[in-house]
């Protein structure tokens, strides 16, 4: 009976935490692609728009030729509100073709892989076929996803597509981490 009661309880408290309201949205406020390799790409833009308070992003790709390896560079810098201090998040590089096939071993990636395969109109895989229109609609992040204490700051975010070690298209991501009750066309400076 006291297993039960404990077990009872226990799943009572993890559902409730799982469940806990955040008090914080992720805005984000531009993506800029430099780099863009056009001997590769027929295609690549990225549109962030902003909707009841929710920030949505729309993405296409089009490659030239197939792609059946790509290497990524991501990083991920931080400034906590009212500090010049910038924090690195995370500067790593791996193989984007295994993350795609293997994503659940990264909580960060896992919710990112996962979110793209919702909201894409074909499976992003390797190999990458040409002319093929790889689409992303209504990408947004989920608060429930974060851990509920996340810090109220800005954030830049840098991802690097190389092949054959060869920089093909860079995206920078700017936005801001604002209170819940914040309006996003009065985001903190």
């Amino acid at each position: 009976m006291n297993f039960l009661l404990l077990f009872f309880s226990a799943t009572l408290i993890f559902n409730s935490m799982r469940c806990e309201e955040r008090n914080f949205r992720v805005y984000i406020k531009e993506v800029n692609i430099t780099h863009l390799d056009t001997d590769l790409y027929e295609k690549f833009e990225c549109k962030v728009y902003q909707v009841d308070n929710r920030t949505y992003m729309d993405s296409v790709h089009i490659f030239k030729r197939t792609v059946d390896d790509i290497t990524v560079h991501a990083a991920l810098d931080f400034w906590k509100l009212n500090s010049k201090q910038k924090m690195k998040l995370y500067d790593v590089q791996f193989n984007g073709c295994y993350i795609l096939e293997n994503a659940n071993k990264n909580r960060l990636f896992n919710m990112y892989v996962q979110n793209l395969k919702k909201h894409s109109n074909v499976k992003f895989k390797c190999p990458f076929r040409a002319n093929v229109s790889y689409e992303v609609k209504n990408l947004t992040m989920s608060e429930q996803d974060f851990p509920s204490f996340v810090p109220l700051g800005k954030f830049r975010s840098l991802i690097e597509y190389c092949t054959n070690q060869k920089l093909r298209a860079r995206v920078i991501a700017s936005g801001q981490i604002l209170p819940h009750s914040t309006d996003p066309l009065k985001v903190l400076e």
